[in-house]
């Protein structure tokens, strides 16, 4: 009886000494998991993936091992890093869809599935990789959703036990926070790329409240009825070929330095700049019935500006400039146009071919508007301005007669 008890009692301290020192290296290989995220710039994830992968493999000895990511944009999966004999890999061109595959029925259903010998499992989708062995797929939580799976990988099938799954299980639950620091740094990114590009169109307030504005940030567009301002520096060639390059840029500098804020006042859009000229956009994001008055108004500033920036240029030492601006109100097509790395936002359609006809007829210090402007805004008094008529206008590139306006001070 004694002896009977002796050889439980040490059959059960065997079994606790193991499970003891399994602890122990899942411990040790936990720490040494976060160590390297602790001491791995985020912004290099692709290194800290691997750096992890080779951690794992060299503490489980398995013959692969490798982290498939959740594309939210194609709701696919990737592999983003793999580890094995050979070697760290990056990313493959398998792909795979939600319940397609074993890894696809992980994200899923966001359970493990293992596959003790992968080449008798119909799940099992090869994908010209000729795998053999044994699988367990393992999916990667974050906030309660399944957002990528871990692949563990022996070369011999009926590898893993339970033991195994659970260990696999938890390396799983740390690569999520990696995963998770990986999706938070890339929105940032892709936050701040949309901030910097909308700040090229508007006010920082407004490109701040845009930048959740799908419109503003994706490829495509829509019809929009908006008011078009082209404003330009006249005789800017003539300019050019009589004065220093350093002293031009200076006062185109000074010229876009003073005029941007004047747009930005109106809630007008800076489309782009135009060598000596800008165009503006009144109406996007959203159209109002006040577009075209905001557009004169801004043309009206504008103006007066450039007057008080003669003086400034004057005593810089820099040559004057005069302006001439062109309006026209009218449908056009709006939106993002590029690919999703390298996108402008700006409007096509005759509104904005006939303000830069305008603008191209007026003289010096003049506001030239269409009709269609016009008939937005015919009582100007309240501003000390009226509108008079130039009679019929043959303007380039558009066939009928124009009887645009000029908007003038009021006597």
């Amino acid at each position: 009886m004694d002896d009977d008890i002796t050889r439980m009692l040490k059959s059960r301290l065997l079994s606790l000494e193991q499970s003891y020192e399994q602890k122990i290296e899942e411990l040790s290989l936990i720490k040494e998991m976060g160590d390297a995220l602790k001491a791995s710039g985020i912004s290099r994830w692709d290194e800290l993936f691997s750096r992890q992968l080779d951690i794992i493999k060299q503490h489980t000895g398995i013959y692969s091992v490798s982290v498939m990511l959740l594309d939210e944009a194609t709701q696919q999966l990737h592999v983003v890093r793999a580890s094995s004999i050979q070697g760290i890999t990056a990313g493959s061109a398998v792909s795979l869809r939600k319940g397609e595959g074993v890894a696809g029925k992980v994200l899923e259903t966001g359970k493990t599935l293992y596959l003790p010998d992968v080449t008798r499992d119909e799940d099992f989708k090869d994908k010209g990789t000729r795998q053999v062995g044994s699988l367990a797929c393992v999916p990667i939580i974050s906030e309660g959703a399944c957002i990528g799976v871990m692949n563990f990988r022996d070369s011999t099938p009926r590898s893993f036990g339970p033991n195994e799954l659970r260990f696999f299980e938890l390396i799983a639950d740390q690569i999520s926070i990696t995963a998770s620091l990986v999706r938070t740094y890339q929105e940032l990114v892709d936050l701040e790329k949309k901030r910097i590009n909308l700040g090229r169109y508007f006010s920082r307030g407004l490109a701040e409240h845009l930048l959740a504005d799908d419109r503003m940030t994706t490829l495509g567009g829509e019809r929009r009825m908006v008011t078009v301002l082209f404003t330009d520096i006249v005789g800017f060639t003539a300019l050019v070929e009589s004065h220093a390059v350093e002293d031009v840029v200076s006062v185109l500098n000074a010229f876009f330095e003073s005029i941007v804020p004047i747009i930005f006042k109106h809630s007008g859009m800076l489309d782009k700049f135009l060598g000596d000229g800008v165009m503006a956009i009144f109406g996007i994001p959203d159209a109002s019935d006040d577009d075209p008055m905001n557009a004169i108004r801004c043309a009206i500033d504008i103006h007066n500006r450039v007057e008080t920036l003669k003086e400034e240029l004057h005593k810089r030492g820099l040559f004057s400039i005069d302006v001439n601006t062109g309006i026209s109100t009218g449908i056009v097509f709006a939106g993002n146009i590029g690919t999703e790395e390298q996108m402008n936002y700006t409007v096509i359609g005759e509104p904005v071919n006939l303000a830069q006809r305008l603008e191209s007829i007026a003289s010096s210090g003049e506001i030239i508007i269409s009709p269609s402007t016009a008939s937005f805004v015919q009582n100007l008094a309240p501003m000390g301005l009226h509108l008079e008529e130039l009679g019929s206008v043959k303007v380039k590139g558009i066939s009928k007669d124009l009887r645009p306006m000029r908007v003038v001070l009021r006597d």
